[in-house]
């Protein structure tokens, strides 16, 4: 059960579930059992593009075009306006960057984004789904392959979005989920735990407790 505005971190070893459960919410994929409600509607009754619409995604993989900063944003959707790619690139926290671009968002990102870092790209690729205003951001372990201080910028437009938007976050990476509201956390396709990072760090018995502390021992 998930609440309008919230952030929520979904974590879970490999092949626990966490991709079905993004291409079900997705609808890429129908549940076998059960039904997932909107607002107490089957949200397999609502037409497929309005849901689309409703429902942002950034994945880990970052597909851009060899176009302008704003090209990549609008994404061929000419319903969106100079000004909301601008209001998305400052929610994506990378507007500061554009504007100390010669071009600004007329700059070409090269094939593939190949004049961006990997924290450049993903940003923009955030921007992207924010232009469109969803009422569901899912991040598809989006800041996996980032490093720190990329991660740091994608988490601090995360924690911009809490209220405004639900997020769902699906992540390896302890550190981009212990902001959240609440965590789940999947094993064999299911359910196993749930409740605040808070909560769940204390319980030394949970898999945050010991994903955290195995990770911590890591990397002394």
């Amino acid at each position: 059960s998930i609440q309008k505005g919230e952030m929520i971190g979904i974590i879970g070893p490999s092949g626990a579930g966490k991709t079905t459960l993004v291409d079900i919410l997705l609808r890429l994929l129908k549940p076998q059992r059960g039904t997932i409600m909107a607002d107490n509607v089957d949200i397999d009754s609502i037409d497929l593009g309005s849901w689309h619409k409703n429902v942002g995604y950034v994945s880990q993989d970052v597909f851009l075009v060899n176009d302008t900063i704003e090209a990549n944003t609008r994404f061929y959707d000419n319903l969106i306006s100079k000004d909301d790619i601008i209001a998305a690139s400052k929610m994506a926290n990378i507007y500061d960057f554009i504007q100390k671009l010669p071009n600004k968002f007329d700059t070409p990102v090269g094939e593939r984004g190949v004049k961006l870092s990997g924290g450049q790209k993903q940003r923009i690729a955030l921007a992207r789904a924010l232009a469109r205003k969803p009422s569901v951001l899912i991040l598809d372990e989006a800041t996996s392959a980032l490093d720190n201080e990329s991660e740091a910028l994608i988490q601090k437009a995360i924690d911009n979005l809490r209220g405004k938007i639900t997020v769902l976050v699906i992540a390896h990476r302890l550190s981009t989920v212990m902001s959240s509201d609440k965590i789940i956390v999947l094993g064999d396709g299911k359910v196993i735990e749930t409740g605040t990072p808070q909560e769940l760090i204390k319980n030394q018995e949970s898999y945050l407790y010991k994903s955290y502390h195995a990770t911590q021992n890591r990397n002394e």
